[in-house]
């Protein structure tokens, strides 16, 4: 069965157009939002929340269910994390580096904020009392733990790592800094790469999961249209429930490259591991959508051709109406009796809808189409030209 995806590190998702692509393959895509907390959603997220695809898991539910060495791990590397990654270091990134150490801005605070519930208790009360942590942005009651924005992406990062292992969700983010990382449920590799420790461990942090998220976001790239931003999020609702049959076997291809995702997570330096699943894509998705699209150009002509040898060339009753009501030549004329030859696609695209659910990018052919705006007398024009649902 096909995993949910977890968004992190945020509540609210950042990328409308990312969103919008994820949703195009997840059944669901789940984001940790504390009890009772006010959400201000973007338009295309209440769209996909309203459909009951973008989901809310409440974090200390998870969180205090999961049993995991974070606090030993903590406290084990405690030195060095407070030398770099401390919240007065924080300040002093901030007023050295972005405001020049100027007085007037002196201790700017620019930390990332993280909701008390993603924490264990006994950890936010250590982060606190040793100082990577700041309690509260507005005051000490408030449910809110500031940390080195660097230490903030990093326990994120191994929050979602370690529920998505146990509670079998697969990792999602639109941060391009952290998406280059597979979220990895080993706290020590995590702790390990914000040291710049080599060896082993700090491989380890990208050999948890199998990268399914980069090879799906990348491979959609190849569906999804320039103008995604103007697509309505209920047309990528609709789409994919009118595609569920074709999605279903583009996910299960998917499966099939788990192993050698996995292998290419394992890859340690960042830049070479993207540049590698986008080689992978390429190679895995790019062939065969060529193959389907030279293949539904030929199905498209062998129909047609036998139509006319049979002479089986007259429309359904209601496309013919249809046709007429937009302002379509009439198929009883003679003039429009070759227009009607061409017509026949209606038998030429059940062809074609079969040739696409075979082939395991059919899916992705299917959502290009949909996707991409078409005007009414385009369509009518196809329609009596015979290549109606052709690329």
């Amino acid at each position: 069965m096909q995993q949910p995806g977890l968004y992190f590190p945020f509540t609210h998702i950042r990328d409308d157009d990312w969103l919008k692509t994820a949703v195009l393959y997840w059944p669901s895509i789940r984001r940790l939002v504390p009890r009772a907390y006010e959400k201000n959603d973007s338009s295309t997220a209440r769209t996909f929340s309203d459909a009951g695809i973008l989901r809310d898991e409440e974090p200390g539910s998870l969180v205090y269910s999961m049993t995991w060495d974070l606090l030993e791990t903590l406290k084990k590397n405690a030195a060095p994390l407070m030398q770099y990654y401390s919240v007065d270091r924080a300040f002093a990134d901030w007023n050295g580096e972005r405001w020049g150490g100027g007085a007037e801005h002196e201790r700017v605070p620019q930390l990332g904020w993280i909701h008390a519930t993603k924490f264990p208790s006994d950890v936010a009360d250590y982060l606190s009392h040793i100082g990577l942590a700041q309690r509260g942005r507005t005051g000490r009651r408030d449910p809110w733990f500031g940390l080195h924005p660097v230490l903030a992406d990093a326990y994120m990062t191994a929050l979602v790592g370690r529920i998505s292992e146990q509670a079998r969700f697969e990792p999602l983010t639109d941060q391009a800094d952290l998406r280059v990382a597979t979220p990895s449920s080993d706290v020590q590799a995590a702790v390990n790469l914000l040291l710049g420790r080599a060896g082993a461990d700090s491989e380890a942090a990208g050999s948890a999961g199998p990268g399914i998220d980069t090879y799906v976001m990348l491979a959609l790239q190849y569906a999804r249209p320039k103008n995604l931003a103007n697509v309505p999020a209920d047309k990528i609702v609709q789409c994919r429930e009118d595609l569920q049959e074709d999605l279903q076997t583009f996910r299960n291809f998917v499966e099939t490259q788990r192993y050698e995702l996995a292998d290419l997570a394992t890859i340690p330096i960042q830049g070479r591991r993207l540049e590698a699943f986008a080689e992978h894509v390429e190679q895995t998705v790019e062939p065969p959508l060529r193959k389907l699209e030279r293949s539904l150009k030929l199905l498209g002509l062998e129909p047609t051709r036998s139509l006319i040898l049979t002479g089986s060339v007259a429309p359904p009753l209601a496309v013919g109406a249809t046709l007429g009501a937009v302002g379509a030549a009439p198929f009883a004329t003679a003039a429009g009796t070759l227009a009607a030859i061409g017509s026949a696609w209606w038998q030429v695209e059940a062809i074609r809808t079969r040739a696409r659910a075979d082939s395991p990018v059919g899916y992705l052919l299917d959502v290009r189409d949909r996707l991409t705006p078409k005007t009414l007398s385009a369509r009518v024009s196809r329609v009596l030209r015979g290549t109606y649902g052709r690329n």
